[in-house]
């Protein structure tokens, strides 16, 4: 439990302040009554630094220590060792209510957490839109840089190589592998101008010949017919018996020899009709044996294949069909195997000769002709030929070679012009950079959505208590007319008469709020028994008709903390409060540091500007109305002259408060004091001088004004006046107010 702030320097208008012995010390109940700008709130940021463990931003180098019933000192420059405080004021309201702008259904973040949470689910929700935009603009951008390289490509390959070459089919799929080849260094592969015509020169030229076919050699040997025709030559025909006649004349016997077959099985001659004598053919079957038949017919075989063999020919090209530079040699080639091919053709007609002639002398043995075999010398000629036609084939084939070859170059030249014309390796790079961009892009949206889905949980788990929030604010309120509804996307949506609240009341946010606070402090993260609670003004922008509830609710629901602080500006709920002060604490003559459980205080301006705490005045415990208060400050200031500098401050708005209180209670217009001074005070320059006082000293605007301290005999003279004009109005009510407070 704190019994006192022992110390705080440079904490607003708290500017050294330190526990005076004479002051009683903190009770487990606290009641501290202040006018507006006298340093509650100001009092209350200092016990929520302790609650946040963090000096004010505002106030970095202030110095509050805290002293505790243990005699401890908590220091503000190490808060974590403090105990636990909870305090609820003007900065909690704004930390832990907001609404989600730009809806036409406002949605409602209550708690600190969850508005830390909301504020960075936005964030990254704009962060993933953002991101989304701009990977939506990059997917584009790499796109259109495609879409460019294969449009290029395709135009590339179509206007200089399919059609100028007359390439069919010749598409991208053949040029960009091209382009990947040359593109790490595109300069090799350029071909100078004239390097550029003779390739075209070469690949558009028609002078290709077609292929020749080989020579094969299918001759019939001369050397093997000679050999038989001499065998057959140099036979004799061996016979039983030989006719002289016909031996000795080759050509009877001929004419005989072809006869016998047309008189077998006849009488009579085919040649002259006469009989045939009866042993004739018996005769010539003596003179024609079979020796002799044979002969016949190895002569007729072997005399054939002579006649093939003449023949036997080779099928040569025409000197046309070959290149210009080797006709020449093929035509002496050929006019030399022609020449082979006629004396091999005169040396089997000689052959072919003496067969005839052996016909006729079957019975005589006759020498071969001499014959000059020109067969080697026909292979060699058609090798020679052949090793001509290769020599054409060879130059066909590399045609075709060095056709390709040239191809490959123009090729290569087009794509590696293209990679500089396109600017190739910078839009792969551009591309590339995308892709990383891209790749990183969408990392970045799945870490996102991540990091939303858990935030979204976190902020739908943070709406299960509504139910407990509207319970304290109908008890708030005092009905059911403003609740808390959780939307079917697990957010809080006001609710006011049974329809979604556009435009809530100051009251109406800070009794949101201050349920809230309840919930919190009720949330079991740590024990109310151990629990400071302070609260700052739980009714500043109520009306009246709340502060009963208002009262009600901190009773019931926070009396059991370890201790409590409460704050207010308004007499009528310091009153509400004072009630709860137990029987023997509210004995104004028994002295506060006898009481028990209860300390009573009050906060206010000093004659420096500077705020201070100091026990309640007897006059604020004696009396329940304000009115008095006021009555008996100016009363007593008056009695006591211009040594009473500790009131000069705040007189003013004593002045201002007590006449529009007796203005209101005298004179029941809604006019406003303005309107009432001609009658309160019937003298002009009296009620100016009244008028003039309150309006400037009780209207801080600035700075400077708020520090200005009223003269002295200015502030005596506006008071007499004041007390006059009450005495004046009725001097009985004017003697029973004096009878009151002196």
């Amino acid at each position: 439990m704190i019994r006192r702030i022992q110390h705080i320097k440079s904490f607003g208008v708290f500017d050294d302040f330190q526990w005076p012995n004479s002051l009683p010390e903190f009770k487990q109940f606290n009641l501290i009554y202040g006018w507006n700008y006298s340093g509650k709130t100001t009092l209350s940021r200092a016990f929520r630094c302790f609650e946040q463990k963090q000096p004010h931003v505002d106030f970095a180098g202030a110095q509050v220590q805290l002293k505790d019933q243990d005699g401890a000192v908590h220091h503000l420059s190490v808060p974590h060792t403090a105990p636990v405080f909870r305090v609820f004021n003007s900065d909690f309201v704004s930390d832990n209510l907001s609404f989600e702008a730009g809806s036409a259904t406002p949605v409602l973040v209550l708690g600190a957490e969850d508005i830390e949470k909301q504020e960075a689910l936005k964030a990254k929700a704009a962060e993933r839109k953002v991101l989304s935009l701009s990977i939506e603009a990059n997917k584009r951008n790499r796109e259109d840089r495609q879409s460019a390289i294969e449009k290029a490509l395709r135009d590339y390959a179509r206007d200089f190589i399919k059609n100028p070459l007359s390439v069919p089919n010749y598409d991208k799929t053949r040029f960009e592998p091209k382009v990947i080849e040359c593109k790490f260094a595109p300069g090799k592969y350029l071909l100078g101008d004239d390097a550029l015509a003779e390739c075209l020169a070469v690949y558009r030229s028609t002078d290709k010949k077609p292929t020749l076919s080989t020579k094969v050699l299918a001759l019939s040997p001369v050397a093997d017919l000679t050999k038989k025709a001499a065998s057959i030559l140099a036979r004799v025909v061996t016979s039983n018996i030989q006719i002289s006649r016909l031996k000795e004349n080759p050509a009877v016997e001929k004419w005989v020899k072809d006869g016998r077959p047309l008189h077998d099985g006849k009488d009579a001659c085919q040649f002259c009709g006469q009989p045939l004598p009866a042993d004739l053919m018996a005769h010539l079957a003596g003179h024609f044996s079979a020796d002799y038949d044979d002969l016949m017919s190895e002569l007729k075989s072997a005399a054939n294949s002579i006649q093939v063999a003449q023949k036997d020919a080779i099928t040569l090209d025409h000197k046309s069909d070959f290149y210009s530079e080797l006709s020449e040699r093929f035509t002496a080639e050929k006019d030399q195997l022609d020449e082979l091919l006629e004396a091999r053709r005169a040396a089997l007609k000689s052959l072919d000769e003496a067969m005839t002639v052996k016909q006729t002398k079957a019975f005589t043995s006759l020498e071969c002709p001499a014959v000059d075999d020109p067969d080697p010398r026909i292979v060699s000629a058609v090798q020679a030929i052949n090793k001509i036609i290769a020599e054409h084939n060879y130059r066909t084939a590399e045609f075709d070679r060095n056709r390709q070859e040239v191809f490959t170059k123009l090729e290569k030249h087009y794509a590696a012009l293209f990679v500089g014309d396109q600017k190739y390796n910078e839009q792969l790079q551009q591309i590339e950079g995308l892709n990383t961009t891209i790749t990183g892009q969408a990392k970045k949206i799945n870490e996102l959505d991540v990091e939303i889905r858990t935030l979204e949980q976190a902020l739908s788990e943070a709406s299960k208590g509504a139910e407990r929030i509207n319970e304290l604010l109908a008890a708030y309120f005092g009905k059911n007319d403003l609740r808390i509804k959780v939307s079917a996307d697990k957010r809080f949506q006001i609710i006011r008469d049974g329809v979604i609240a556009k435009n809530l009341s100051e009251g109406e946010k800070t009794a949101i709020a201050f349920a809230h606070f309840i919930t919190r402090v009720q949330d079991g993260r740590h024990p109310l028994a151990d629990t400071r609670v302070v609260i700052d003004d739980p009714i500043s922008s109520l009306d009246t008709n709340h502060l009963f509830n208002t009262y009600a609710l901190i009773k019931t629901q926070l009396s059991d903390c370890c201790q409590l602080f409460i704050s207010t500006h308004s007499f009528e709920f310091y009153n509400l409060i004072r009630e709860w002060v137990g029987d023997d604490e509210k004995d104004t003559k028994k002295p506060q540091a006898d009481w028990k459980k209860w300390g009573i205080f009050l906060v206010k301006r000093t004659d420096s500007g500077k705020s201070e705490l100091e026990e309640i005045p007897k006059v604020l415990l004696k009396f329940k109305s304000e009115y008095h208060y006021l009555f008996s400050t100016l009363y007593h200031f008056e009695k006591n002259g211009a040594d009473d500098f500790d009131n000069l401050l705040s007189l003013p708005n004593v002045v201002r408060r007590f006449m529009e209180a007796f203005g209101g209670i005298m004179i029941p217009l809604s006019t406003g004091l303005r309107g009432k001074m001609e009658r309160l005070f019937s003298d002009p320059v009296e009620r100016e001088r009244v008028w003039k006082f309150i309006n400037y000293y009780s209207h801080n605007t600035t700075i400077t004004r708020s520090l200005t301290i009223p003269d002295t005999s200015e502030c005596k003279a506006v008071v007499q006046a004041c007390l006059k004009a009450v005495s004046e109005w009725n001097a009985q009510y004017y003697a029973d107010l004096e009878s009151e407070v002196g």
